[in-house]
C-alpha cells in the first residue's frame, strides 16, 4: 500500500492539526523509509522476478527488520519516542504510534505477506500483492476516499482541491494495474 499511507496522514491532520506534517509522515511511513534503507544496505531485499520489468505483482521482498511483527513493535515504539522527543506532545506521539500502527495493519490487509519474524516464521496478512492486486488497489481506494471524506467533512475547501484529493486517493492507485 502506498496512496492509502499517505491518506491516514490526512486524518491525522484532521484531528491534531496543530501536528506538523513533516512528522505526520514521517510517522506513517516510517516502516517504509526503514525498508528502503535497509534494500539500499543490502539487509532487505527487492527482486522483480517477471520479464516484462517489475511490478508489484511480480516482485519479492524480504522485508524482515522492517515490516514483520517482532519489529513492528519497535518501529511503533521508536514513531512515539521520536514524535514525543521533538515536540515533548504525547498526543503527538499517540498519534504517531497509531500512524506507524496503522501503517502496518493497512499493509496487512492490502500489501505483500508479512511474517512474525522471517520467512520461516509464522506467515501473516493476506499477499495481495501477489494474490489479488485488484482487490489490494481497491481496498486502498476505498481507504483513500474515507480518508479524504474525513479530512474535507465541514470544511471550507475548494470544490477543486476536494476533487483533486479524492481522484488522487480513490483512483491513482489502479495505475498500479497498468505498470
Amino acid at each position: 500500500m502506498i496512496l492509502g499511507h499517505a491518506a491516514t496522514t490526512l486524518v491525522a491532520k484532521r484531528i491534531v492539526p496543530e501536528m506538523p506534517w513533516w512528522l505526520i509522515f514521517v510517522s506513517a511511513f516510517l516502516i517504509d523509509i526503514a525498508m528502503f534503507t535497509f534494500v539500499a544496505l543490502g539487509i532487505e531485499t527487492m527482486t522483480p522476478t517477471g520479464g516484462e520489468g517489475p511490478t508489484l505483482a511480480n516482485t519479492i521482498i524480504d522485508m524482515t527488520f522492517s515490516h514483520d511483527l517482532v519489529p513492528q513493535i519497535g518501529w511503533t515504539l521508536l514513531a512515539g519516542v521520536l514524535a514525543l522527543a521533538v515536540t515533548q506532545r504525547p498526543v503527538f506521539a499517540l498519534v504517531a504510534i497509531v500512524l506507524s500502527l496503522g501503517h502496518w495493519l493497512g499493509d496487512l490487509v492490502a500489501g505483500y505477506g508479512h511474517f512474525v519474524f522471517g520467512p520461516d516464521s509464522h506467515p501473516l496478512g493476506t499477499d495481495w500483492y501477489h494474490v489479488n492486486l485488484p482487490a489490494a488497489l481497491a481496498f486502498e481506494a476505498v481507504l483513500g476516499v474515507v480518508c479524504v471524506f474525513i479530512f474535507t467533512r465541514r470544511r471550507d475547501l475548494p470544490r477543486a482541491v476536494q476533487a483533486g484529493l479524492f481522484g488522487v486517493f480513490g483512483l491513482v492507485p489502479f495505475i498500479f494495474l497498468a505498470i
